[in-house]
């Protein structure tokens, strides 16, 4: 989805612990989304899913969504389309299981 916005740098962080049975699974830490390439910002999180609004200057970036679903007891992912430059949301939604961690990706 293509969000509009003023060419600027942005960076934030979201956080939010997973625990299974009394075991943390995981944190829903980004990494450091700012670079010269890309930035992320306005980071929202929940315990299924989350976004962020991001600037893409050059080269392309994807969402990528860690899930844990409890039936099948393991972890899987998910990854967003590659965007090229432009103003993004990136965005992941782990449907009824739960968000593990969640990131974005930058690639020339």
């Amino acid at each position: 989805m293509r969000i509009t916005g003023k060419r600027g740098r942005v960076a934030g962080i979201a956080t939010a612990a997973v625990f299974v049975g009394g075991m943390l699974l995981g944190t829903a830490t980004p990494a450091s989304a700012k670079s010269n390439d890309y930035a992320c910002g306005n980071w929202k999180s929940g315990k299924h899913a989350w976004s962020a609004s991001g600037i893409v200057w050059s080269g392309k970036a994807r969402s990528e969504t860690e899930c844990y679903s409890a039936k099948k007891k393991k972890t899987y992912a998910q990854h967003g389309a590659w965007v090229g430059r432009g103003s993004w949301t990136f965005s992941g939604n782990c449907g009824k299981d739960r968000l593990v961690s969640l990131d974005t990706r930058w690639k020339r």
